[in-house]
């Protein structure tokens, strides 16, 4: 009975563990996602940035939200990185 109720806490944990939402700093909702290399062709690279697999939004979010703390306004999304996506965060004029 008790390995049961540890065997039921534990998927409720697990499920709700795996509902993750990012916020956006303020401002970061201006930071422009792209995957087109010509859009960062004149802009200045200014940093790494990774988010782990948590969902369209919440990769989107973590991403800008990044780029923002570097300075950037812009994110080439270079693709997925084994658990995570990666990309470069860019200042562009």
């Amino acid at each position: 009975m008790i390995i049961k109720r540890l065997t039921a806490i534990a998927v409720i944990g697990l499920g709700a563990a795996g509902c993750v939402t990012v916020a956006l700093a303020p401002g970061a909702e201006k930071v422009k996602l792209t995957k087109n290399a010509s859009d960062v062709v004149s802009c200045k690279a200014v940093g790494n940035v990774k988010s782990p697999m948590v969902g369209y939004d919440g990769i989107n979010a973590t991403l800008q939200n990044q780029t923002l703390g570097l300075g950037g306004n812009t994110v080439f999304v270079t693709g997925p990185a084994g658990e995570s996506v990666a990309g470069v965060a860019y200042s562009c004029p």
